[in-house]
């Protein structure tokens, strides 16, 4: 309910900022939702609210030199190394291929991109001691290969007995985690261990039964932690997701402990600062949630519709867990420990199938594909395809209605070519009062009158769709002013 102006019987003002707060608590239940706070959102795409000042359009996307199908990057990037080997340089895997990219670029000279023999579905790659190791499936089974980072490539490294108890591996997924002198890795229904000092791996050193699936695997604490869902089952099954905990020497077959998502499907694991984050299955919501590690349980922190994202899904980004649900890339988490935990749609990948996500160089890269189609990007400039929906505020009281009088949108001065469109849509969104534009350049308070009764609630709907890619609106708040009227 609006606040009252005492002073002025029968008049109110809707004051709308606060913007950081992102999403509602539950916007996902009720697109007509007015739970939450005023400056909270029901729906949102491509917003961005990093600043807590502001709420304005969020990352445009451009792809990176050669990083597309007329360049080197032909099918979907699947994983990259979200940190940097050298100077400007990072590794990627792709289905079939292993790449190697700077901060602007998809090398594609030399030795890169390499085809990876055998590859059908690349999985992860991972730096332990000066050498880079790259997991992935084949038509039948699965392997690891084996890069020096200067010439020597062993597609087959984990196969061909180099490494004392080598084996193929299964075809399944593969995330990987490194410490110090250990790799260990997800095997389908086992976890192997590489031993660098003594150039020893197991390649089914834990063993979590017939049916079941690693789908991530952390080091944290002393301990990796390792999720494990059990059945491995998708779509409408529900599997029972368990996070067991490991020696971080990694040298025995027993496990320390268990944390149980309850039956719940483990998408990822992500650890920030000392905390164990984990995405997992929520059916009977038709989407997901985020939570982390307390103790022996999970505390959730945010709800998702949607895709359940993957290991290769999630980086952190503004101190925030950045991850791609679909084609859709979320942001969860604080960006100051000063504020609350937000939840925001950031941007969206270029093509409908996504892939990896990373910002080993800081600035964000995201990899898709569809059909012929590949892309790896990186966030450029802003996008105008972004909008944003506040809660439903009711107006009327009883008998008592509503007429709107103006809107006053607060922004910074921004260039000629800036724009947002404002609409306010009216009880239960059954009408609306029209696109209204602020583009006026270099003001900061934009008045737009209104004049309309017969208001039982009301909601803003913000467009940036006739905007600047170049130059973004900023709205640090919305005031709507209006007063009661009797039926």
């Amino acid at each position: 309910m609006p606040k009252v102006n005492t002073q002025s019987y029968g008049k109110w003002t809707i004051t709308l900022s606060n913007f950081y707060e992102g999403f509602s608590p539950a916007f996902w239940k009720n697109s007509l939702s007015s739970i939450g706070n005023s400056g909270q959102a029901n729906d949102m795409k491509n917003i961005n609210i990093f600043d807590p000042n502001v709420l304005t359009q969020g990352p445009g996307l451009a792809a990176l030199t050669n990083g597309t199908q007329v360049g080197a990057v032909t099918d979907l990037v699947k994983h990259i190394l979200d940190r940097a080997v050298a100077d400007n340089v990072t590794y990627a895997i792709s289905e079939t291929k292993l790449h190697k990219l700077s901060a602007t670029a998809v090398i594609n000279t030399g030795a890169f991109p390499r085809t990876i023999t055998g590859a059908t579905d690349g999985q992860s790659v991972a730096l332990l001691k000066g050498n880079l190791y790259y997991l992935y499936n084949k038509a039948s089974g699965g392997d690891i290969g084996k890069f020096n980072l200067d010439a020597t490539f062993t597609d087959n490294w984990c196969s061909s007995g180099v490494p004392t108890g080598g084996a193929a591996l299964q075809k399944a997924p593969h995330p990987v985690a490194t410490k110090e002198d250990i790799m260990i890795f997800g095997n389908g229904r086992y976890v192997g261990v590489f031993i660098n000092e003594s150039n020893t791996i197991t390649v089914d050193k834990l063993d979590f039964g017939q049916n079941n699936e690693v789908a991530d695997i952390v080091f944290s604490a002393n301990n990796w932690l390792i999720a494990v869902n059990s059945p491995n089952l998708t779509g409408s099954n529900r599997s029972e997701g368990n996070i067991f905990l490991y020696d971080g020497s990694a040298t025995t077959s027993l496990l320390d402990d268990e944390v149980g998502a309850g039956l719940q499907r483990i998408g990822f694991l992500k650890v920030i600062g000392g905390i164990v984050f984990v995405a997992y299955q929520d059916l009977s919501s038709l989407g997901f949630k985020i939570g982390f590690v307390s103790g022996r349980k999970i505390t959730p922190i945010g709800s998702f519709t949607g895709s359940l994202p993957l290991f290769y899904q999630k980086t952190l980004f503004e101190n925030t867990i950045l991850f791609l649900s679909g084609q859709k890339i979320f942001s969860n988490g604080a960006v100051t420990d000063d504020f609350p935990i937000q939840t925001s749609h950031l941007a969206t990948a270029r093509y409908a199938t996504a892939g990896a996500i990373a910002a080993p160089f800081g600035t964000v890269l995201v990899a898709s594909k569809n059909g012929a189609n590949a892309s790896l990007d990186k966030f450029n400039n802003f996008t105008v395809d972004a909008n944003w929906t506040s809660l439903v505020h009711k107006v009327s009281q009883g008998r008592t209605l509503s007429y709107v009088d103006e809107v006053t949108v607060w922004t910074e001065a921004f260039a000629s070519g800036g724009r947002v469109d404002l609409t306010l849509q009216y009880n239960q969104n059954s009408s609306n009062s029209g696109a209204k534009t602020v583009s006026t350049a270099s003001k900061r308070q934009h008045n737009i009158k209104i004049d309309k009764g017969g208001i039982e609630d009301l909601r803003v709907f913000l467009n940036f769709a006739s905007g600047s890619a170049t130059i973004p609106v900023k709205i640090r708040s919305i005031e709507i002013l209006g007063h009661f009227t009797k039926q």
